[in-house]
């Protein structure tokens, strides 16, 4: 598979960080130029719906966090231009030794799956679809934030840009919520990828100013609960798939 790494292009010494990693295990890859919501300058950052995401959230989005969103985006149109599934990593990732095996497993079942998370799991909660002697490929029921390392086919790609090209969320919480986008995510157990936790490039300061009043704080709290039981449903109902 293609892996596309998304990365700002001021972010050199990250992208000298990604060169040195794949390059010492023979990995070719390609750089997907990342937008820098700071500057404004794509269109699908026009999407952005303030009202929603602060209902959502309780806090406005940081201008770094909605080019990180369209970035994703971007990665999404490219494997369906591409016709075929990739990776998609984040320029932050690690890659554990058992990355080029942990891909040729997941490999196998790529006609029918959409989205596979690569990272490791915040949560036990999952039903295990098929297995071998290293790995499990795994639907997850409660699934885990974060957006750092990926598979995703075009039939996911088209999918997920369908419901999401409106910026509601952040990437990774719209991810997350299964009950919009309707497709299994599905997650690599043991994870050949994890994030460094480095200082993030989309910034972090405006996620810790919650807005204050209590009309906005009982919204959110309702529309939160209103998503983690449609989002449990939604889940526990691939139980009963084989895929």
């Amino acid at each position: 598979m293609k892996i596309i790494v998304i990365s700002l292009p001021s972010s050199q010494s990250r992208r000298v960080k990604v060169i040195e990693k794949l390059g010492s295990k023979n990995i070719d890859f390609e750089f997907l130029d990342a937008v820098d919501g700071r500057t404004g300058n794509h269109p699908y950052l026009k999407n952005y719906n303030e009202k929603a995401f602060l209902a959502n959230r309780r806090r406005i989005a940081d201008p770094g966090e909605l080019g990180c969103y369209v970035s994703h985006l971007l990665a999404w149109e490219k494997c369906i231009h591409m016709d075929e599934a990739i990776v998609v990593l984040e320029d932050d990732f690690e890659l554990t030794d058992s990355f080029d095996e942990g891909i040729q497993f997941v490999e196998q079942f790529l006609d029918r799956v959409s989205f596979i998370r690569l990272e490791p799991l915040e949560s036990n909660f999952f039903v295990t679809s098929v297995r071998n002697h290293a790995f499990s490929l795994v639907k997850q029921l409660k699934i885990a934030m974060c957006a750092t390392g990926y598979v995703i086919t075009p039939k996911g790609a088209k999918a997920l840009l369908k419901k999401g090209m409106e910026i509601s969320f952040p990437i990774d919480l719209y991810l997350k919520y299964t009950i919009i986008h309707q497709q299994p995510i599905h997650a690599l157990v043991p994870n050949i990828v994890y994030p460094t936790h480095v200082e993030s490039t989309i910034g972090s300061n405006i996620r810790n100013h919650r807005k204050k009043g209590i009309t906005l704080k009982i919204n959110r709290f309702i529309r939160k609960w209103a998503y983690v039981l449609a989002n449990t449903s939604t889940n526990l109902s691939n139980i009963f798939k084989t895929f």
